[in-house]
């Protein structure tokens, strides 16, 4: 059975909002995945489509390529209007010299929906004047130039893919579940990262 996962790609939001602070519109969200069925494509928010691996032995021979950065630090924190949302973003070591960018995404009451890292030292252009279109593909360019390690958690769905990407060489991604990875030693563990943007931006 074909299924098709729209996946937020938050971290592309948050390479964005740290180069141009230019805020990035946020996709539909994503359909449930039905347990049992087989996963045969992704589509990424930023334009890439790949096909995840999953189950257990899949997720037991990833390996993240890019080891994390979490010394030092600078936090971004904003706010909507609408649904009250708080969206922290964090960069280390630093924004001038990012080398991991995290995003987390707070709903009203406070409770933590989303949680997005990029591992990899990309640099984006200058993007200020360029059109949605113009900004959207240097940022995708960038971002594919070098190689990059991604971890995207959606709490609301239950939903984890994890992918080294970019650098001219294949997506290697996993499909899983949030609490299937959120403490593996070998990502970080998630968790450990998660509280240290709490400190750091004292959400």
């Amino acid at each position: 059975m074909r299924t098709r996962i729209a996946i937020v790609a938050a971290l592309a939001a948050a390479t964005t909002l740290s180069a141009s602070c230019h805020s990035v519109p946020a996709p539909a969200a994503p359909a449930p995945v039905a347990r049992g069925d087989t996963i045969r494509r992704v589509d990424v928010f930023i334009g890439e489509s790949f096909s995840p691996r999953t189950g257990a032995a899949a997720i037991a021979a990833f390996v993240p390529e890019i080891a994390p950065t979490d010394s030092g630090g600078e936090c971004m924190v904003s706010r909507t209007g609408g649904s009250g949302a708080t969206i922290v973003s964090a960069a280390f070591p630093s924004r001038a010299t990012s080398h991991t960018q995290a995003t987390m995404v707070f709903d009203s009451s406070g409770r933590l929906t989303r949680f997005s890292e990029r591992r990899g030292g990309t640099r984006i252009p200058p993007t200020a004047g360029m059109t949605a279109a113009q900004r959207d593909s240097t940022v995708r360019a960038a971002s594919l130039a070098t190689r990059s390690t991604s971890i995207s958690l959606d709490y609301a769905i239950d939903q984890a893919v994890i992918s080294n990407r970019g650098g001219g060489k294949p997506t290697d991604a996993i499909l899983t579940n949030v609490r299937a990875v959120e403490k593996l030693e070998k990502f970080g563990p998630v968790v450990a990262r998660i509280e240290r943007v709490r400190r750091l931006c004292g959400v």
